[in-house]
């Protein structure tokens, strides 16, 4: 970025549904960043896209992109399994990258990719949006602070019927190419224990449901380092639920993504469900509606969470500065979905790291 006041130019390589009603929605509203270009293998994708934004700038390949000059830096929004080669393209062209997660779906992948990031004049951040979500971040802070006291327990939930629906992407039904509820929507989570606890994953145990694509339903448990256990549901053909609760011995937290008042923090003297802790949630609420409308004005609470998150790419690229989301943090992330999905194949616990210099999708059973 030449000048305070100058727009970084961005080009997006994939336009699918990522790029479409999340990463171009939420660059639009940062004043800092401009997309100016677009690539995609499916020509009637790219089209349809740049015309509904605007964008001139069409290519069929990420290659013609990135000899864009006036590309300055590029989102990676292919199906995971090609995240690997183009980021290390996009590297290798001297561009800013923001790959979406998961950082690739191969261990030894990930870490050349950290090397080379690593090594290289740019920024480079891995697409963990919940890291960015307003909630999260209060509740990092609250966690911090020592508002809950040691922490003996994360629980979380996400489902969602969106990835089952008609239409959807081939890649979405295989782990081998990136899709199921533990490569999608877990790799989230075990971003935000390592995110909000500080701490990292000794030990997973999961087990799955694969009826007509791979890992429809999960549930994923773990041991970090810090003593804290954690233990996470998935689905991705239930009724839409987000949450992710803190348990410490002084005090519990809620936090929410997809509501505008899904922020609580409540000491270990309130007891839920009773009229204190309910007349608590209800004051908790009307003091956030003043916020919701400008929220909602701007998308709603989930998509603010991609708008922050490009407002801090864009910094780290301004005043060179590492991202919060690195492609280390993409690494350990793999490792221990890697090593969950390993669970599921034998049956038992894995050790965080046992997987190291081999690719455990290979060896699943289908």
């Amino acid at each position: 970025m030449g000048t305070a006041s100058s727009a970084l130019n961005v080009g997006i390589v994939g336009c699918g549904y990522a790029a479409e009603q999340l990463h171009l929605p939420a660059i639009r509203s940062v004043p800092s960043l401009r997309v100016v270009a677009l690539a995609d293998s499916d020509p009637e994708r790219v089209q349809k896209v740049g015309r509904r934004f605007g964008i001139e700038r069409r290519y069929r390949d990420h290659q013609a992109l990135l000899r864009d000059g006036e590309v300055e830096a590029v989102a990676v929004c292919v199906p995971p399994r090609a995240h690997a080669a183009v980021t290390l393209d996009v590297l290798d062209a001297g561009k800013h990258v923001l790959v979406e997660k998961p950082l690739c779906l191969d261990l030894d992948e990930a870490e050349r990719l950290v090397e080379r990031a690593r090594r290289a004049p740019v920024s480079a951040m891995v697409g963990f949006n919940l890291r960015y979500h307003r909630h999260m971040r209060a509740a990092r802070q609250a966690v911090r602070a020592g508002l809950v006291g040691p922490v003996e327990l994360i629980r979380s939930v996400w489902s969602s019927q969106i990835r089952q629906q008609a239409g959807l992407p081939e890649w979405r039904r295989r782990r081998d190419t990136g899709g199921g509820a533990l490569i999608e929507m877990a790799v989230h989570h075990v971003d935000l224990w390592r995110f909000l606890l500080g701490s990292e994953v000794d030990e997973v145990f999961a087990s799955s449901c694969s009826e007509t694509n791979d890992d429809q339903t999960a549930t994923l448990c773990g041991r970090l380092r810090n003593g804290a256990l954690a233990v996470s549901g998935f689905s991705q053909r239930a009724t839409e639920a987000h949450e992710i609760e803190i348990h410490g011995r002084e005090g519990r937290l809620l936090a929410s993504p997809y509501r505008f008042d899904g922020f609580e923090l409540s000491p270990a003297s309130m007891f839920p469900g009773d009229l204190k802790s309910r007349a608590h949630g209800v004051l908790r609420t009307l003091r956030a509606l003043p916020s919701m409308v400008a929220i909602a004005r701007r998308g709603g609470s989930f998509l603010e969470a991609y708008q922050t998150e490009w407002q801090h790419f864009a910094d780290c690229v301004r005043d060179r500065a590492l991202p919060a989301s690195s492609f280390d943090d993409g690494c350990r992330a793999l490792e221990i979905v890697l090593a969950a999905i390993e669970s599921t194949r034998i049956g038992q616990p894995v050790r965080v790291g046992r997987l190291r210099q081999r690719d455990a999708t290979a060896e699943l059973p289908r």
